[in-house]
């Protein structure tokens, strides 16, 4: 007759049942020496051999079956009987746990957003800054050398460009006339200019069984 463990595993029959190896937690070798059937599959019941030729009564479906014919149990014979100390066995000790979870459920509401531009002018009045060169002619009427005529150079901020002619003379020679002085400042001026700022507002519209309400508060229902 075969029966059921606990995780829906068929035993062999009775007889392969007799004398097949079992395991422990630990590793410790044991075998079945006779079988003891209840009411149910559940209340059958084995007697284990261990090494010492102690007999256990363990209920069926604590045997798992394994790939080489061998049962395994999910507890441990710690100590051998020796003596006057009977054999010591180690059960695991179960305990159920209640988890709780949570879930999205669908109830019919909704809410309608409605999104819109609108436009506005702004006026921006922001200084900028530009520059702006300043000529000034300076007289200077000095006769100079034609082999180290003056050249371009600074002066603080200032550009100073020479200025040569010729003259008639007696002799001809050459007279630096005058001196262009450049110079650079900033200042500050105003340009107003109008732009188009955009801006969204949102309007938001519920609906639920028929009622619809709009973003001040209102409820309407439909006539």
């Amino acid at each position: 007759m075969a029966q059921l463990n606990q995780n829906g595993n068929l035993f062999a029959s009775a007889g392969q049942l007799l004398s097949a190896r079992v395991v422990d937690a630990a590793g410790n070798q044991a075998s079945i020496a006779s079988l003891e059937q209840g009411n149910s599959a559940e209340e059958a019941q084995v007697w284990v051999k261990l090494a010492d030729g102690t007999l256990v009564l363990v209920p069926s479906n604590l045997l798992m079956p394994r790939e080489d014919g061998v049962y395994s149990l999910p507890f441990t014979f710690n100590t051998p009987a020796t003596g006057d100390s009977p054999t010591q066995m180690t059960f695991p000790v179960m305990e159920e746990e209640l988890h709780v979870d949570k879930r999205t459920v669908e109830t019919g509401r909704g809410v309608r957003i409605h999104k819109t531009v609108s436009q506005r002018e702004q006026t921006i009045d922001q200084p900028l800054m530009h520059d702006e060169l300043l000529v000034e002619h300076v007289t200077v009427g000095r006769v100079i050398a034609e082999e180290t005529p003056p050249q371009m150079r600074y002066e603080g901020d200032t550009l100073i460009v020479p200025v040569l002619e010729e003259v008639l003379v007696v002799r001809k020679q050459l007279m630096l006339k005058e001196e262009v002085h450049i110079r650079r400042q900033q200042r500050s001026v105003t340009d107003p200019q109008s732009v188009i700022l955009r801006s969204e507002q949102v309007t938001v519209e519920r609906f639920d069984d028929g009622v619809i309400g709009n973003d001040k508060g209102e409820v309407q229902r439909p006539q």
